[in-house]
């Protein structure tokens, strides 16, 4: 914040209200905050500083990880008569502690609203806010809708004059996120990387745990199983000290199934065994996921009813979630199943819901990959020429615009 221009010590003399800035060291705050400078010149609502120390200890609640404590203040605060500001940054502060709390469909709402006046009032800053937690609320109810979101929220704070780097790296830790809800794992991992290089990340420790197990997941898929390993031990390291129930979960989920995918499931077993019951206890959305790991546990260990039960348990869940990609992969691995077991109809109808879900939710990257999914399967059954079909709708889907025509001789 000061710069060159101002000493760290009149900086400090002015959060701590022992001076009042002089109109050239606001400007620079101003400028350098992306905020209005007649934010910083607003008088309290209607003349009650409470106003703005609720919204101050919504702020240190959400910092001490009181989440619960925050979404029930925060209701408190806007059955007041507040004026708009206040009342938007209530509602960001809000759909913060929702969204930590698993409650997507809330939290997005929440900050939908905030967003509405922020963009009225010209507060570029608190646009990108509400924008970035729209988009993972989306992403967590994997809404396709929530790349377009991020991507908004990234183009927003760079329009400003001076991005704050904890700022820049909450937007890339989102879009990463968005990347690897799709399975476009090299753009998230372009975007994790980014992320961490804009600075200041260890400052926040939750959120860095957050990008290290995102870049494991992302190396996972991608089968470079060293580095998915080290960044997932960083980040149940950093949940652990935080004692970060609901990132630890995700992370467990994260390390249980790369142990799966890399041939030992039964070191698997007790990680995705924690990830569930840390899910449960919490009560949070997102447990189809988990069921999905443990399905795929037991169709590597060929015992195929216990892995349908999973998956069709996984699906239920989904639904209640509206989770459309995951209620895809539920009728994936229901299809994979039942190949498995000789029952090609069952396998075919699966796959066809399937795709026919991701086709209406216009999930590109994850089509490309159901398409070659699909194709895999049919192989295996020795459909070569069904198989090859499946391969030019996952190059099509891959390649959308005038160029899918050519998928026939590309794929030749």
């Amino acid at each position: 914040m000061a710069g060159d221009q101002i000493s760290r010590t009149a900086i400090y003399f002015v959060e701590t209200g022992k001076a009042k800035p002089s109109m050239e060291t606001l400007r620079l705050i101003s400028e350098r905050t992306g905020r209005p400078l007649e934010f910083f010149l607003a008088q309290p609502a209607e003349g009650n500083p409470a106003m703005y120390a609720g919204t101050a200890e919504l702020e240190r609640l959400i910092a001490s990880g009181a989440l619960t404590e925050v979404v029930a203040t925060g209701e408190r605060v806007l059955e007041q008569r507040l004026d708009p500001d206040t009342e938007a940054r209530v509602r960001h502060l809000v759909a913060t502690a929702q969204l930590r709390l698993g409650q997507p469909v809330v939290g997005r709402r929440l900050a939908a609203a905030a967003r509405a006046h922020f963009e009225r009032v010209g507060d570029l800053l608190m646009t990108a806010e509400c924008l970035c937690s729209e988009a993972q609320g989306a992403y967590l109810m994997q809404d396709p809708s929530a790349l377009s979101l991020a991507e908004g929220a990234l183009t927003t704070a760079r329009s400003l004059k001076v991005l704050p780097p904890s700022t820049e790296f909450r937007l890339l830790g989102t879009l990463a996120g968005v990347h690897a809800t799709n399975r476009n794992w090299p753009a998230a991992i372009e975007a994790y990387q980014a992320s961490i290089a804009a600075g200041d990340s260890i400052h926040d420790l939750r959120r860095l745990s957050l990008t290290f197990s995102g870049l494991s997941l992302a190396y996972q898929e991608l089968g470079q199983i060293n580095q998915a390993s080290r960044y997932s031990q960083r980040a149940l390291a950093i949940h652990e000290t935080l004692n970060d129930r609901i990132s630890l979960a995700r992370s467990e989920n994260n390390l249980g199934l790369l142990l799966v995918r890399v041939g030992e499931p039964a070191s698997g077993r007790p990680h995705l065994e924690r990830a569930l019951r840390l899910f449960e206890e919490a009560g949070l959305t997102g447990r189809s996921d988990v069921l999905l790991s443990m399905s795929e546990l037991e169709f590597t260990q060929s015992n195929f009813a216990k892995a349908a039960e999973l998956a069709r348990q996984a699906l239920s869940l989904a639904v209640e979630e509206a989770a459309v990609g995951r209620i895809a992969d539920a009728h994936f691995w229901l299809g994979r199943i039942a190949a498995s077991e000789g029952r090609d109809e069952a396998a075919d109808a699966e796959c066809a819901t399937a795709i026919g879900i991701l086709e209406a939710a216009a999930a590109v990257e994850r089509l490309a990959q159901a398409h070659a999914i699909y194709a895999e399967i049919l192989e295996a059954r020795g459909d070569l020429s069904g198989a090859n079909r499946q391969l030019r709708h996952a190059l099509a889907a891959s390649r959308p615009g005038p160029h899918a025509s050519d998928t026939r001789a590309a794929t030749a």
